[in-house]
C-alpha cells in the first residue's frame, strides 16, 4: 500500500490553492459569459425598442411620420411615371393615401408641396383614365401657396448626364485619406452648407432623406462632443468641425426597414465626406459602435432626440502642407468583386 499523500507544507498548499480556484475560475467564466450574452441583448432592445416607437408601423402619429409617408408616396407614383412601360393609374392606392395625407395636413411644408405637385403630375398623366374622386378632391381642396420645390418626372439625356460627371472617380478618391492632422483655422458656412446639400443627393430609401448633420465648428462644441468618441483622442483637439450624421426613426414604417437608417445614413456620410474631400478639406470618419450607454451620452451631451439613430462621427478640417497617413492598402479587386456567381438550385 502506498504511503498517503502528503497533506501539509508549501507545496501541499500550492495543490489546495489550485484546487480551490480551478472552480471559483470556471464560475467567473460563466458569469462573465452570462453577463456579456444579457448586456448584447440589453442593447439589442435598446435598439429595437427606439425603433418601434417612433417608426410608424403601427400609425402615423408625427408631424414628421407623416411628411415621410407623404414623400415616399410621393416617390412611388414618380417611379411609375418615370417607367419605360408607364401605364396610367398605376398607384392608385398609393395616390389616394398621398391625397388624404394633405387633406390632413399636420405635414411639413417642404413635404407638402412637394407631394402636391407630385399628385398634380400624376393626374395629368392619367388625364385619359379615371382619376380617383379622392385625388380630385385634395387637389381642388388643398392649397400650398407656389415654392421652388417641384415633382414628377422630367427627361434628361445621356449627352447632359456625362458632360456633368466628367470626373476620374478612381483618381478622387484614392485622394481621400482618414486624416489625423490639421492645419489651424477654421470652416465658413458657406462650404459647410455645400457638403451637406451635396450630401442631400445621397439615394434614400423612397426619396423620404431622413438622414441630418449635426455639425459643430465652435472649439469649445467641438470638445464637448468629440470626447464621447475614444477614437479621436490623438488628433481630436486640432478639428475645424466634427459632425454626427443621424436618420430619423420616425420616417420608417415596418419591420423590413428597421436596418434601413443605417444604409440610408451610410450613404449620407459617405457622401458628405466625399463633397468635404471636395472642397479641399482634409476628414476622418469616427466609428459610433458603442454601447448604449455611450450612444445615451452624446444624445445628452447634443440634446439629441430619442427619435434620431447615430450613424457615425465625421472630424474635419483643413490639411497642412504635409502629412503622414496610413497607406491602408485594398486588397486586390476580386476580393471585393463577384460576376455570375452560380445562383442557387
Amino acid at each position: 500500500m502506498s504511503a498517503p499523500a502528503q497533506t501539509s507544507g508549501p507545496k501541499a498548499s500550492a495543490e489546495a490553492g489550485r484546487t480551490i480556484d480551478k472552480p471559483r475560475g470556471r464560475l467567473a467564466v460563466a458569469w462573465a459569459r452570462v453577463a456579456a450574452e444579457l448586456q448584447f441583448w440589453r442593447n439589442i432592445f435598446y435598439d429595437a425598442r427606439r425603433f418601434r416607437k417612433h417608426s410608424w408601423m403601427r400609425k402615423v402619429q408625427t408631424e414628421e411620420s407623416r411628411s415621410a409617408r407623404i414623400m415616399a408616396d410621393a416617390h412611388f407614383l414618380e417611379y411609375g411615371m418615370a417607367l419605360r412601360a408607364a401605364r396610367p393609374s398605376f398607384g392608385l392606392v398609393r395616390a389616394e393615401r398621398l391625397a388624404g395625407d394633405l387633406l390632413d395636413g399636420g405635414a411639413k411644408a417642404a413635404a407638402s408641396e412637394i407631394g402636391l405637385r407630385v399628385l398634380e403630375k400624376w393626374a395629368a398623366f392619367n388625364a385619359e383614365a379615371a382619376v380617383p374622386a379622392a385625388v380630385s378632391h385634395a387637389l381642388q381642396r388643398v392649397r400650398i401657396p407656389m415654392g421652388s420645390l417641384s415633382g414628377g418626372v422630367e427627361t434628361v439625356t445621356r449627352e447632359a448626364i456625362q458632360a456633368d460627371a466628367q470626373l476620374d472617380f478612381v483618381r478622387f478618391v484614392k485622394a481621400r485619406h482618414s486624416i489625423r492632422a490639421f492645419a489651424p483655422g477654421s470652416v465658413s458656412k458657406d462650404v459647410i452648407e455645400r457638403a451637406v446639400a451635396a450630401a442631400q443627393q445621397a439615394p434614400s430609401s423612397c426619396n423620404r432623406q431622413t438622414c441630418r448633420a449635426h455639425i459643430w465648428t465652435d472649439p469649445d462644441m467641438i470638445e464637448a462632443v468629440r470626447k464621447h468618441q475614444a477614437g479621436n483622442r490623438t488628433f481630436g483637439h486640432e478639428l475645424a468641425g466634427i459632425a454626427v450624421v443621424t436618420s430619423d426613426l420616425r420616417h420608417w414604417e415596418h419591420i423590413g426597414e428597421r436596418y434601413q437608417a443605417w444604409v440610408d445614413g451610410g450613404l449620407f456620410a459617405m457622401t458628405l465626406a466625399y463633397a468635404l474631400h471636395a472642397e479641399g478639406l482634409g476628414t476622418c470618419m469616427l466609428n459610433w459602435s458603442v454601447t448604449r450607454e455611450v450612444d445615451s451620452g452624446l444624445r445628452r451631451a447634443i440634446g439629441l432626440g430619442d427619435e434620431h439613430l447615430i450613424i457615425v462621427l465625421l472630424g474635419f478640417g483643413h490639411l497642412p502642407e504635409s502629412l503622414s497617413v496610413c497607406r491602408s492598402q485594398r486588397q486586390p479587386v476580386e476580393t471585393a468583386l463577384s460576376v455570375n456567381q452560380p445562383l442557387a438550385s
